[in-house]
């Protein structure tokens, strides 16, 4: 690994050495829509690209009969920019706009059109319908979408294009009718984005239907070094042509005869005729595989592997996207329910009601990184995160499968969740109700509301949403835990009555609000903050106890000041100062009520034995990242961030002493060790990355990532004494290759490492043992950081046979661990932690698929297959099985007339059963069956353009899913999951 580590830094220092330097021009990436309705303001959302020398982007507009208005385009995030033209200027028959950008020198330099060449919107009528020579009739009754989703086209700025009328005056090439007339550019990529369509859950393109990954949002952009974009298509070279009417390009002027146009002629009166295109125009050698990929623009969007927006399909990692259309159409209420789709990905529930994500075969909370708008959502303390929140205020969810620390430092460790709230201008409103009927006959309830609006006036950007989400849930019967015996003896209950019931009652509130505003030539300053707090119930109890009395709690605050300017030598500048703090409060019960412990009065506990654990974590960041283009397709990211986290509370209390006697109050027990003083209770990590993407040849790209984490440990005696701290060095690599065989065939080849230090907990958590707190992980200051390499084979293949499109993705990999932090079973209860020296290695494969047959019908299906061995057992006893090793998921969406979709999805797993790693694991051995959950939904289009209504039911033929308890010889019947439950959304957005 060293040669490999060795050549990778040696690869990164000459391509940044060798690079020339070389700024290309700006250019812009936006769909222009054909129609829009009257008295209704119209979101312009663009793409900037090399954008260096741009200080800011301009919309100009006008009216019938108006002069150009001038609004400016805010942006969002990333390269992300959006306009809104007022709605007392959306009168019939239409307006006309363009976009331009103040440069660095002071110019004004049309991005999209120009003044004399704008591009038009109808505005109240109808689009107007194609020639049926050019096609065969559209459906009869067919309901036509209020405003499409046309190509999206990336536009350069005419040569010496400085003035309106420079622009003019300058030689334009022939235009054509067809809908997929290309600009020539000096920038050959076209990145589309989710957010270049309507942002509006019902109005977005339902090409963007459920899929359990995203495909891809750009087309790509593998050509002859000359872009042969500028060569047109006319609808007779396309046979797709009136399933795309009304996505004309905007930049064509009006077809002769046209009524439309004779409606739109006050607003191009100055508009020079345009010469008709020859039908017979020879179309692009790109063939019609850029539209093909242009039906994927709403589903394909990645920022989290290399901190700006990519395509999946071209990114350096092994990843899926979930945009909002997506997660609708699959059913989703929480961020669990999307997890559980991606190949490679299962969720599930621990006994305290946790939910758990495991990546390739393994689980460790502490190993997947959660991130929301870029804070993490992982406890510095335990690991655990805060991660089940509801979907409805989630503009995309971002998977990356494999290492992460090369861009996010440690704890990228099995994978990196990314969640992105959706901050688009609007008013956006939902509720949903329903429940899980219990086997008493009661339905318990559960409903959920979300609220969220946003505003830019001028340079000013505000926003705020609020979730509430309370649930009484599912009440499932526990028949045996580890106090059978004794609550039968005390006569708590009866021998044929079960031990208890789960208990899933949740109230969560998520609030979040924020301000940006513009500073011209200065840049953009934010100020965000959000706040979750989640009350619920334990599942079942700590360990292997029904404790039906247990309340836990987690509030969550979250805040940061952030600033980005672009750079004049073609790049981008950000800075980020942010605040976090965890507070927890977990109260277990850990017998029933009225429990004896012995004779004499001392020994009854009316409320049960109890213990209650406080926890306080901060987290202090600020980091500065810079995006620089090198040369043409060479763009390289520099990054220094600096964390402190702090443990600034620990308290753990209980009602009974060592020996089993009731506390006059509750309190520490004897032994106890302080753990916010010593040297485990803070941490410092700093770290400095570089990442460079090459892109050597047309069909070639190269990515050279590394990262230099210095995380500040305690450092431990060899009697396990924390008494000082070190700083341990860590080096990250990352290598991608990815290959553009063919216009329609993407291969990578990836090497990445990652590595994560132990958590507080592990290292030097130690509760005194008794009989009834059993369960816990006991503290082990010795423990040593973990790092894992990874290899990864992947491939995409779009095919297009006239308007159906498949879609197919298959990646392996192989993991190697070293040192892994792995609680194994040795003792019976309390659980050491050790790093298992000889390691863990993880290998499988991992496939997709998706058939698009139309915009409203589609197919997709997953697949993957895991082996995870530990390495340090005999051969026989090497594979871990306690997670499905087998995945299998598919869905279905499917019109049912004009105004409603049907979606299924299936949901499986292969069996499960007990690791083998121990003599007491060997003994506990539990067998979970293989499982399918299916959910169904009926879902309409939009109601007059702003409601839609959604009836669904989860676990449709209540299949009884199971999973695994720590202790399954007393818990015999493992953690029963909830039912078949169902509920109906209704939603609204303005």
């Amino acid at each position: 690994m060293q040669t490999v580590l060795s050549r990778s830094l040696i690869l990164c220092a000459v391509v940044f050495a060798a690079a020339p330097v070389h700024a290309q021009e700006a250019a812009l990436l936006h769909a222009s829509p054909p129609r829009a309705e009257a008295r209704q303001p119209l979101q312009l959302d663009a793409t900037l690209v090399d954008g260096g020398k741009v200080l800011e982007l301009f919309v100009r507009y006008r009216g019938p009969g108006e002069a150009y208005v001038q609004v400016p385009m805010e942006r969002q995030y990333g390269d992300l920019y959006r306009a809104v033209i007022p709605a007392e200027h959306m009168v019939s028959p239409g307006v006309e706009y363009f976009v331009e950008a103040a440069m660095v020198d002071g110019a004004r330099t049309p991005l999209f059109m120009s003044a004399l060449r704008p591009a038009r919107v109808m505005v109240g009528t109808q689009a107007p319908e194609p020639p049926p020579a050019r096609g065969p009739p559209g459906r009869k009754g067919t309901r036509e979408a209020p405003r499409s989703s046309p190509d999206i086209d990336a536009f350069a700025p005419p040569s010496g294009a400085g003035e309106d009328d420079d622009a003019s005056r300058a030689p334009a090439p022939p235009p054509s009718n067809g809908p997929g007339t290309r600009t020539g550019t000096p920038d050959s990529r076209t990145s589309n984005r989710a957010d270049s369509v309507d942002s509006r859950p019902g109005a977005s393109d339902s090409r963007a239907s459920s899929t359990p990954s995203g495909t891809d949002p750009r087309a790509s952009n593998r050509t002859a070094a000359s872009d042969t974009r500028a060569a047109s298509r006319t609808d007779t070279s396309d046979p797709r042509a009136p399933a795309r009417a009304n996505s004309t390009d905007s930049r064509t002027s009006g077809r002769a005869g046209n009524s439309s146009d004779d409606a739109m002629a006050a607003l191009n009166a100055d508009l020079p005729p345009a010469p008709r295109a020859d039908s017979r125009a020879s179309s692009s050698s790109r063939g019609t595989l850029d539209d093909d990929l242009a039906l994927y623009s709403a589903e394909d969007v990645l920022a989290v592997t290399t901190l700006q927006e990519g395509a999946v399909r071209t990114v350096p990692a092994i990843g899926a996207s979930f945009n909002r259309a997506q997660m609708i159409a699959l059913g989703a209420r929480t961020v669990a329910d999307v997890l559980d789709v991606v190949p490679g990905v299962s969720v599930s529930r621990d006994v305290q009601g946790f939910h758990r994500t495991a990546i390739r075969g393994l689980r460790n909370d502490a190993e997947v990184l959660f991130l929301l708008d870029g804070h993490r959502l992982n406890n510095f303390f335990d690991g655990k995160a805060l991660m089940n929140l509801p979907v409805e205020n989630l503009e995309r969810i971002e998977v990356i499968r494999g290492p992460g620390s090369a861009v996010h430092g440690a704890g990228a460790f099995q994978g990196v969740v990314n969640l992105v709230t959706h901050h688009a201008d609007g008013v956006r409103g939902a509720i949903t109700t329903g429940g899980v009927p219990r086997d008493d006959g009661r339905l318990a309830l559960a409903t959920d509301g979300h609220l969220s609006a946003a505003h830019t006036t001028g340079d000013l950007r505000l926003f705020a949403d609020l979730d509430l989400w309370t649930q009484e849930g599912d009440s499932l019967v526990i028949d045996h835990d580890a106090l059978d015996d004794e609550s039968v003896a005390q006569g708590l209950r009866d021998v044929d009555q079960p031990a208890g019931r789960t208990r899933d009652g949740r109230f969560f509130v998520n609030a979040g609000g924020g301000v940006s505003y513009g500073l011209d030539s200065a840049g953009r300053l934010g100020v965000t903050a959000r706040y979750l707090s989640e009350k619920r119930d334990a599942l079942v109890g700590l360990f292997d106890t029904v404790g039906n009395d247990s309340q836990l709690s987690w509030d969550v605050l979250l805040a940061d000041l952030t600033w980005d300017r672009p750079l004049s030598d073609g790049g981008q500048v950000r800075a980020r100062l942010g605040f976090d703090q965890q507070s927890t409060d977990r109260l277990f019960q850990l017998t029933p009520l009225d429990f004896r412990t012995g004779d004499g009065l001392d020994r009854l506990f009316p409320d049960g034995l109890q213990e209650q654990t406080r926890v306080t974590v901060r987290t202090v960041t600020a980091s500065v990242d810079a995006d620089f283009a090198l040369a043409k397709e060479n763009h390289l990211t520099l990054g220094l961030v600096a964390e402190q986290q702090s443990l600034s509370q620990y308290d753990y209390t209980t009602n009974y002493t060592l020996d089993g006697r009731l506390r006059p109050s509750p309190a520490a027990p004897e032994g106890l060790v302080d753990l916010t003083q010593g040297a485990a209770s803070r941490r410092l990590n700093l770290g400095l990355s570089a990442q460079d993407q090459w892109t050597v040849l047309s069909a070639l790209t190269l990515t050279f990532g590394l990262r230099l984490d210095a995380t500040q440990l305690p450092d431990a005696e060899a009697t396990g004494a924390l008494d000082a701290t070190r700083m341990v060095v860590r080096v990250n690599p990352r290598v991608g290759l990815v290959i553009a065989a063919s216009d329609a065939l993407v291969l990578k080849a990836l090497y990445g490492r990652a590595f994560r230090a132990p958590t507080p907990q592990e290292l030097v958590e130690r509760i005194p043992d008794t009989d009834y707190n059993q369960g816990r992980f006991e503290g082990n200051p010795l423990l040593k950081p973990t790092t894992v390499d990874t290899f990864e084979l992947g491939m995409d293949l779009v095919q297009a046979a006239g308007d159906t499109r498949v879609r197919v993705r298959a990646n392996a990999f192989l993991q190697n661990f070293a040192s892994p932090i792995t609680p194994v079973d040795t003792s019976g209860n309390i659980v050491p932690l050790r790093n298992r020296e000889l390691g863990v290695r993880v290998y499988g494969v991992e496939a997709e698929a998706r058939l698009e047959a139309s915009k409203r019908a589609v197919a997709w299906v997953n697949a993957s297959l895991s082996r995870a061995q530990d390495l340090e057992v005999p051969e026989q006893s090497r594979l871990l099985t306690d997670v499905p090793q087998a995945r299998f998921n598919a869905g279905v969406s499917m019109p049912l007339g004009d105004w409603l979709n049907l979606d299924v999805v299936v949901r499986s797993g292969a069996e499960r059963r007990n690791n083998n790693r121990s003599t007491l694991e060997l003994i506990r051995r539990y067998e979970i069956p293989a499982y399918s959950l299916i959910t169904a939904q009926l879902r309409t289009e939009p109601i007059w353009e702003h409601f839609e209504v959604t009836l669904y039911a989860q676990n449709l033929f209540d299949h009884d899913l199971r999973d695994d308890v720590p202790r399954p010889d007393r818990v015999t019947g493992l953690l029963p999951r909830e039912g078949v439950s169902g509920y109906l959304t209704l939603r609204a957005f303005y």
